[in-house]
């Protein structure tokens, strides 16, 4: 099957960042792709100066105006989206929340992020209360597991989404150059992990430039099942697009998957 990701800024408001959005799916749906995936926040990143009582009225309720968009996306494309993730309200609260889309255009799944990204220089947790649940959901596209951002430096998270049959994991992310972390060797070597120690394909699209106080930089993959990055985004925003075989990946898990082999009654986590 096809995939696509969209790799892009949310650098400017959120009717700027909507439209530029808009935009780049219109170039997506070209390519006929069977998924199609967005950043994480693509309509608008929190600053660390933002009050939550100024993001609290950015943020979308589950039928809004956003995921109406990508409902009608998906039925134009017949593909699933994964709308990214973007500030979803519920009772006076902002969750970071990526909804799939089905090709009817029916939300089937959603995700609310886990692990909120808090350092000393940006604290996610001002705006954004954390999700209780993982997702992972059975498409005629394969079983898909949904994570974000900072969820994969987490390898319990990934191991659980693989034990409850997901081949196929996405992730929109955030991923910022960030100090002391230097965030792009650690992006190729996280998204490789997660593929190769899970045998499953991983498609992580990131967001692109500068918002304070973050650079972020791009760098969206795929990766197949034995770690290895078939299809790339270049150094700017842009649709890129890649194949995921899951004939090739139950090879893979038939000739040498680790899950196999796993232990766990002698695990503590």
């Amino acid at each position: 099957m096809k995939v696509a990701g969209i790799q892009m800024g949310a650098t400017g408001s959120k009717n700027e960042n909507i439209a530029k959005a808009r935009w780049l799916i219109e170039i997506a749906v070209q390519s006929k792709p069977d998924i199609i995936c967005l950043p994480e926040l693509f309509t608008y990143l929190p600053a660390q100066t933002d009050r939550f009582d100024d993001v609290l009225p950015l943020a979308e309720a589950r039928n809004g105006s956003v995921s109406q968009m990508f409902s009608e996306y998906a039925r134009k494309a017949g593909a699933l989206i994964l709308g990214g993730s973007f500030m979803h309200s519920v009772g006076g609260k902002v969750y970071n929340t990526a909804f799939l889309f089905d090709p009817s255009g029916e939300i089937v799944a959603e995700y609310s992020k886990i692990h909120l990204f808090d350092t000393p220089d940006y604290q996610e947790s001002k705006h954004i209360t954390p999700g209780e649940r993982v997702t992972v959901l059975e498409t005629r596209f394969g079983k898909i597991g949904i994570i974000i951002c900072y969820d994969i430096r987490f390898p319990e998270l990934a191991r659980t989404l693989a034990l409850k049959g997901a081949e196929i994991i996405l992730c929109p992310a955030a991923f910022p150059i960030a100090s002391p972390s230097p965030g792009f060797d650690h992006w190729q070597i996280l998204t490789r992990a997660i593929a190769l120690q899970n045998m499953v394909y991983v498609l992580a699209v990131n967001q692109f430039g500068h918002r304070d106080p973050f650079y972020f930089f791009g760098r969206s993959c795929l990766i197949d099942p034995w770690g290895i990055e078939v299809a790339a985004a270049p150094n700017r925003e842009c649709v890129f697009v890649g194949e995921i075989d899951l004939d090739y990946l139950n090879a893979m898990r038939e000739i040498r998957s680790p899950l196999r082999h796993r232990r766990p009654h002698l695990y503590q986590l």
